[in-house]
């Protein structure tokens, strides 16, 4: 069979409008401004640029005359009913199965309720946020995110942190997105106090501490340093920590010696700790914790913590001596004091701190953070698309959370897509009658249609008219049917608050208006895909 193909020229468009980045920018601005907002704060500093494209994405359909989408057409005559269903309009959200992190324990997507608590990354540090509100709707189109770090699904604009900025799940394939490990959430997290206390931490552990994987021990011969030590954690940290007896091997002695050791099980600390010495906690590659430069009593808790340790007061001079056999670690120290430092090449280094260093240079403060960071980027191995091919449409769950607007899935960073105005999302099903010479349109050419007229402005009332006028217009058929059903955020997230409340509107133009035969027949099929 010769199929000809027919090439509609004989309209004249005008040009279409272009969208304004700059200008929506502004505007987006003003409206952060105008809530009581401020645009420029952390979190916040990108949103505006952020909606401007989500608003050319949400408003395609204003770029393109959605017309020209039925411009080929093919005669093939074909005279029967051609019914396209389950066309969607919309989505962004979290598959039902897929997990979250929730703070009393992960959960499956369906499964969360509003007032539930899941974690979320404020900064790099682990924060509590709350579910408000949950909407949920039908979609077949998701997309498995795969990094070196594990696996989930959500759907394909679903926003995931890296560092460019919020991503679209589809379009983070190669790049990095932000993760922290789950299995480290639920665990006390010791918010560190400023000060000589805390200072006298990091001074006894750098010079005599061990800092495990998940746990902070310092074992001294001297019981009044360690209970000075198990003093400071309370100060610094409120913890609460024993002094024990306990015997350790000893070399110089060759048989074991008593002593008494001070033991925090927490892997917490034992991560904070080694943040602060630059990732490594061991005495010979530790770098120097910068932390303690925050202000002058932190700094000197660290020098009498690190003395009592591993130093000794002069007998010659006012001052004390530092020993240790990690050079880097005392020429940063040399360089805070303002003293000179001559590494030994045999023996462990010697830095003497004089008593009056602060007088004769003055205290080099600045500002560190003291928080755990306790997230990475990890690297996006692949993206692929997961496509419902049953009967059966995939469930997928958007959650509202307050303070924070972001969450946890598998343990890597996603936002609720708060900076998105309210669409309302569902599915058309669209169908025509050819005319008399079974003039018919590609059937993708049916979902591009409604999506090009739901991308704009839109109310679902005249969106539904106006696919059915431009079959009618361009086809020719001898009859049109438009079925649109809807959930509306508006409705769902904001006045009734009635999740779950749909809107079914139709439109029908020609044979299938005139004869309620036909057009019950085509109903019929559109119920009875479900």
């Amino acid at each position: 069979m010769i199929r000809t193909v027919n090439i509609d020229s004989e309209l004249t468009r005008e040009p279409g409008p272009v969208f304004d980045q700059a200008r929506a920018e502004k505007a987006v601005r003003e409206l952060l401004l105008a809530v009581g907002e401020d645009p420029d704060r952390d979190g916040l500093a990108d949103t505006p640029a952020r909606v401007a494209r989500a608003y050319q994405e949400m408003f395609a359909g204003l770029y393109t005359d959605p017309d020209s989408v039925l411009d080929r057409t093919f005669d093939e005559s074909h005279e029967e009913m051609v019914l396209v269903t389950d066309i969607p309009l919309y989505s962004f959200c979290v598959p039902s199965k897929q997990t979250v992190n929730a703070v009393d324990g992960t959960k499956q997507a369906r499964d969360v309720q509003v007032g539930d608590k899941l974690w979320t990354l404020v900064g790099g540090n682990v924060e509590e946020t709350t579910v408000t509100q949950i909407t949920s709707h039908k979609t077949r189109d998701l997309v498995e995110v795969v990094t070196s770090e594990g696996s989930f699904r959500v759907t394909p604009d679903h926003p995931l942190a890296t560092p460019k900025g919020w991503m679209e799940a589809k379009d983070v394939e190669g790049t990095f997105i932000e993760w922290t490990a789950a299995r480290k959430l639920c665990r006390d997290r010791w918010k560190p106090t400023l000060g000589y206390d805390f200072g006298y931490v990091i001074g006894s552990v750098c010079a005599d501490g061990t800092v495990a994987e998940r746990y902070v021990s310092l074992i001294v011969n001297d019981r009044d340093y360690a209970k000075k030590f198990a003093e400071a954690l309370h100060g610094a940290f409120g913890i609460d920590a024993k002094v024990e007896a306990v015997t350790r091997p000893s070399g110089y002695l060759n048989r074991p010696a008593p002593g008494f050791r001070v033991r925090v099980v927490s892997s917490y600390l034992a991560d904070l700790l080694r943040q602060y010495v630059g990732g490594d906690a061991h005495h010979q590659r530790q770098r120097f914790p910068m932390v303690v430069l925050n202000d002058l009593s932190t700094f000197n808790g660290f020098l009498d913590g690190y003395v009592d340790g591993d130093g000794f007061r002069s007998k010659r001079s006012a001052g004390r001596i530092i020993v240790s056999a990690n050079v880097p670690f005392l020429e940063d120290l040399a360089t805070v004091i303002g003293a000179r430092f001559s590494p030994r090449t045999t023996t462990a280094s010697r830095l003497y701190v004089a008593d009056s260093w602060f007088r004769r240079h003055g205290f080099p403060q600045d500002d560190y953070a003291t928080d755990l960071i306790e997230s990475e980027y990890v690297e996006v191995k692949s993206v692929r698309p997961i496509v419902a091919t049953g009967a059966k449409p995939y469930t997928v769950y958007s959650f509202t959370c307050e303070p924070h607007p972001t969450f946890l899935i598998s343990g890597h960073l996603s936002h609720n897509c708060e900076h998105h105005l309210l669409p309302f999302h569902g599915v058309a099903h669209v169908g025509y009658i050819p005319n008399g010479h079974g003039k018919v349109t590609g059937l993708s050419k049916l979902s591009r249609l409604v999506d090009l007229y739901a991308k704009r402005p839109q109310v679902q009332e005249r969106l539904t008219s106006q696919v059915a006028d431009a079959l009618d217009r361009r086809l020719k058929p001898r009859g049109v049917i438009v079925v649109i059903e809807a959930e509306h955020l508006c409705m769902s997230m904001r006045g009734i608050r009635k999740p779950g409340a749909r809107t079914m509107t139709s439109a029908v133009r020609g044979l299938l208006q005139s004869s309620a035969t036909t057009r019950a027949e085509a109903l019929e099929l559109i119920k009875g895909r479900r």
